[in-house]
Formats: structure tokens, sequence, C-alpha cells
């Protein structure tokens, strides 16, 4: 989909559509707007200033909750943390909150969330390793920006169009302490057994690409070339910034 106008009010929008009857029971509680850019929704807007304010030049804002009923893409950044234990690749996850609408009790990326209008990418990675695992200060040594990927899924009868900013923090200590309540556990899983998670259907699904994305940079030797192939197509609509 693509506008041409900048005259569009997310707000007025949102009041029309309520009127509607398949969209009369939408709640926004979260009051998270997001940007919508002048790209096509099946080819969007994937290269930008991760420190600078996200979204300025937008054609219009809405709430994050209509962005998949209108067919819009999501922004969010997805971080992996991960440590070094007896020569080994240590993951943590999340465990997200049992009262999560989106996948409740599924294990995710240690800090994740949406990108909002307004915050740099940074500072919006930031905030969320903050609010969701109490981590104060990332040392700029330890952050490591990798691929920017778009992927498309389907969930709850609703094609999503999902873009992450993917990011790999290294860690020295596990000592979490999620913030806002959306986290109610951590767990540390040897990078090798990941796909426990995966046999248990117990990983967020979109989880998986920003662990791919760390496997191709930093653990690609555990591939054979088949291997190798098949993570990049796994990664293959993707901007690298």
């Amino acid at each position: 989909m693509s506008l041409d106008t900048d005259l569009i009010d997310g707000q007025n929008l949102f009041d029309k559509l309520k009127k509607k009857s398949e969209f009369a029971n939408i709640k926004i509680e979260n009051n998270e707007i997001c940007p919508v850019f002048n790209f096509n929704s099946l080819k969007p807007k994937l290269d930008f200033c991760h420190k600078k304010p996200f979204g300025i030049k937008n054609i219009f804002e809405i709430d994050r909750q209509l962005l998949s009923i209108l067919g819009l893409p999501q922004y969010g950044i997805h971080g992996n943390a991960w440590s070094i234990k007896k020569n080994r690749v240590i993951f943590h996850f999340a465990k997200r909150s049992s009262n999560l609408d989106d996948f409740p009790g599924y294990y995710d990326n240690l800090f994740a969330g949406g990108q909002p209008l307004g915050i740099s990418i940074l500072d919006n990675l930031k905030k969320e390793a903050y609010e969701e695992a109490g981590i104060k200060k990332i040392i700029k040594k330890n952050l490591t920006k990798g691929s920017t990927i778009n992927y498309f899924h389907e969930y709850q009868d609703k094609i999503h169009s999902g873009i992450i900013f993917n990011y790999h923090l290294k860690i020295d200590n596990s000592n979490f302490c999620n913030m806002d309540g959306e986290v109610e556990s951590f767990i540390s899983v040897d990078a090798l057994e990941i796909y426990k998670l995966l046999e248990s259907n117990t990983l967020k699904p979109n989880c998986i690409i920003p662990i791919a994305d760390f496997f191709l940079r930093n653990m690609s030797d555990l591939f054979s070339k088949k291997g190798i192939l098949e993570l990049k197509k796994l990664l293959g609509n993707e901007q690298k910034t």
C-alpha cells in the first residue's frame, strides 16, 4: 500500500473505523503511537539512522494496535543477550508474563519491543533493556548492531509484516530484574540447546530471527555450507545497517 498524501489524521481514521462492526471492540490501551511511511507494505522502508528520532518523515501516525489490522508494517527492536561461560555461548531469555495478550508465557529475547514515534532506535533499545531486564547501562563496545530483517507471519487470523532491528549485547552477569510487569522470569540456555525451546514450542516465533542473525555472525563454523545457506535464506529479506 502506498499513499501520496500527508493530510491523513490517524486519530480521525481510527474514530471512523470504530463505527464499523469489525473494529468496534478494539481497545487502545498502551497509546503507543507509531509512524507510517510512504512505502509499499510488502516492501517497507528498512534504512534508518539508529541515533535519530524515529519516524519524523512519516505520512501519518497511528496507534500500534491498528497496524496489523490495516496491513501496515510494524517496527521493533530485539536484543539478544549473551555471555561466555566455560568457553560456551550462553543465551539469556525472558519469560513473558501470563497476563499478556500475545504469546503469554513464551520465552522471548531478553529485551524487545515496538518502535514508537519520536525516540531513536538506540534509545528505545536502552529503554526496553531497562524496563524488561533492569539493565541500567549498556557498554558500547559490548553492543553489536545486527541486520534489519523484514518478515511476514500469520497470527490470530491476521497477516503481520514485521521489521526487526537486531542487536546483540554481551553481558557479564545475569542478575536481571523486570521493571514493567511484562516478564515473569528469566532463564539462561547454552546456545547449542536452544533447539529444545523450539521443540517444546515455548519460544516466541519471531525470536529465532535475532538468534539466527547472531549464529551467522558469530558461530557459523558450527554449520555446514547447506546450513549456512538455509540461515541466509531465512534472513534473506534484510537490510544490513
